[in-house]
């Protein structure tokens, strides 16, 4: 039986590899800045990444200058986040874009409050990673869990 912690490892990991499928297929990935392009690097994704600013005009520029018929778009988890995606989806949607967020919303859910940036992301799984241990053929040995320590007076 997998824990919530190999559980969580498990989705994310698969997200990720349909992530690095899709980009593999020369669907484009729109990120806010370039720690969140490095971190998708870091997490094997080589296909195209923009990095768009958040500010109105910058924004509009960014976008006019990707020209394709479908986008994904992964930016940050928290409330400017989502105030950024609407921004990003309703300006690419009136230009006949396709808008792809299903990934931005499977890892939103998967990291929920313990990731607010895609930056945060390869961070995160390397800290998943070292609770689940694996031997050199991919077989799970056992699952760590943290140790709580009771607070002494």
């Amino acid at each position: 039986m997998l824990s919530s912690l190999e559980r969580k490892y498990n989705l994310l990991t698969e997200a990720l590899q349909k992530l690095t499928v899709e980009s593999d297929r020369e669907v484009p990935i729109i990120v806010e800045g370039k720690k969140d392009l490095h971190a998708l690097r870091r997490l094997g994704i080589k296909g195209e990444i923009f990095c768009v600013k958040a500010s109105r005009n910058i924004l509009i520029d960014s976008l006019d200058r990707i020209q394709n018929e479908e986008l994904i778009v992964l930016v940050d988890f928290d409330r400017d986040g989502k105030r950024l995606v609407s921004r990003i989806t309703t300006y690419l949607e009136l230009q006949g874009v396709k808008v792809n967020l299903g990934f931005w919303k499977e890892l939103s859910s998967l990291v929920r409050r313990n990731v607010k940036d895609i930056e945060g992301l390869p961070s995160y799984l390397e800290k998943l990673k070292k609770h689940v241990r694996q031997d050199d053929f991919g077989n799970k040995l056992q699952v760590q869990t943290p140790v709580k320590r009771s607070l002494q007076k």
